[in-house]
């Protein structure tokens, strides 16, 4: 009796014990695989980036384009009133989403505006055909494309069209200033990494910091509004690091109470920008390799109440493009 259930107590044991070993094995491997998983980052290759500077480029030409030779599109636009630009619009499949006062500029065409929203919703993206996006600083209105200083930026991906379609639709069903974190942060597109952020979802700032952290020799600057004191103690830090910062700061905005001017001013090379126009980039490029763009100005207000897009460019070929604006603006509007 005693042998028989020392033999009973001895195969149960194994049992438990194999048992365990068993789900140790195969859960752990599909933890590990799913792991691995979530760290690859998707690659496809496109059409070569296009990168535009208004008032020298016609910006409002190149989205009529891009209007013109798509099927459907959806938009999220700060502001709206140029006609050739709702005239595209109105002859294809599309949305529109523009800020509350701007509405008035957008009656009778299919829109939603951010009525009853703290923030502003101040994109400037759309999206074609679910493939490409064009995003940047620009409004398309009259002084935003003739007078003021403004970039754009066609990506023709499929992984970041799925980013801001999915961000579109957070703003076509109201829910402004909140939603779902970006399914895909990073891409590898053509062999470089762009990394995709949108605002308050996926705060911004830290991206930014973490990016200008990682600078190495020199950080160049076209603000319109700068007054995140977290962003501009970075910049003061990588000064004493030996990193060489410049930029150009909106006259309109440099002498307000807030700015980060009058800090960095004197510490790093800063200059007003003094054209007709707005300086409304909203641009850093690092160590003449990574350029950051999109609707975003370092402010508290953008990363926190406002619908914001970014993108982070890991590209020598496009941060030569921005620097050749930079050192237009620098050598030519400033005093």
């Amino acid at each position: 009796m005693k042998i028989k259930y020392k033999l009973l107590m001895f195969i149960l044991t194994f049992a438990v014990v194999f048992g365990l070993w068993f789900l140790y094995q195969n859960f752990s491997g599909i933890t590990g695989a799913a792991v691995a998983e979530s760290k690859i980052i998707p690659a496809e290759e496109g059409a070569a980036i296009e990168v535009y500077f208004c008032p020298r480029d016609d910006c409002a030409e190149k989205l009529v384009g891009l209007i013109a030779g798509a099927q459907s599109m959806d938009c999220a636009l700060y502001d709206l009133t140029l006609s050739n630009v709702k005239d595209a619009l109105k002859e294809k499949y599309y949305r529109l989403v523009v800020d509350k006062d701007y509405e008035k500029y957008v009656k009778g065409m299919n829109y939603k505006t951010n009525r009853g929203a703290s923030g502003l919703m101040h994109n400037k993206f759309c999206v074609f055909d679910n493939k490409t996006i064009i995003s940047g600083s620009f409004n398309p209105t009259t002084k935003q494309n003739t007078i003021d200083n403004n970039n754009i930026i066609i990506i023709s991906s499929k992984y970041l069209a799925e980013n801001y379609n999915a961000e579109f639709i957070e703003l076509w069903s109201s829910r402004f200033a909140e939603g779902e974190p970006v399914k895909h942060q990073r891409i590898n597109y053509n062999g470089e990494l762009i990394e995709n952020y949108f605002c308050p979802d996926d705060d911004c700032t830290s991206h930014l910091i973490e990016t200008l952290q990682n600078a190495e020799s020199e950080i160049k600057f076209l603000v319109y509004a700068f007054t995140e004191d977290k962003i501009g103690d970075v910049l003061l830090n990588k000064i004493k690091e030996n990193v060489s910062v410049r930029g150009v700061f909106d006259k309109s905005q440099s002498y307000s109470q807030y700015s980060e001017f009058a800090r960095l001013n004197g510490s790093a090379d800063v200059r007003v920008e003094n054209s007709k126009g707005l300086l409304h980039h909203k641009v850093f490029i690092i160590d003449r390799k990574i350029v950051i763009t999109g609707s975003f100005n370092p402010t508290l207000s953008a990363n926190t109440k406002n619908d914001e897009n970014l993108l982070i460019i890991h590209s020598p070929t496009i941060a030569e493009k921005y620097l050749e604006e930079f050192d237009y603006v620098w050598n030519q509007t400033i005093t």
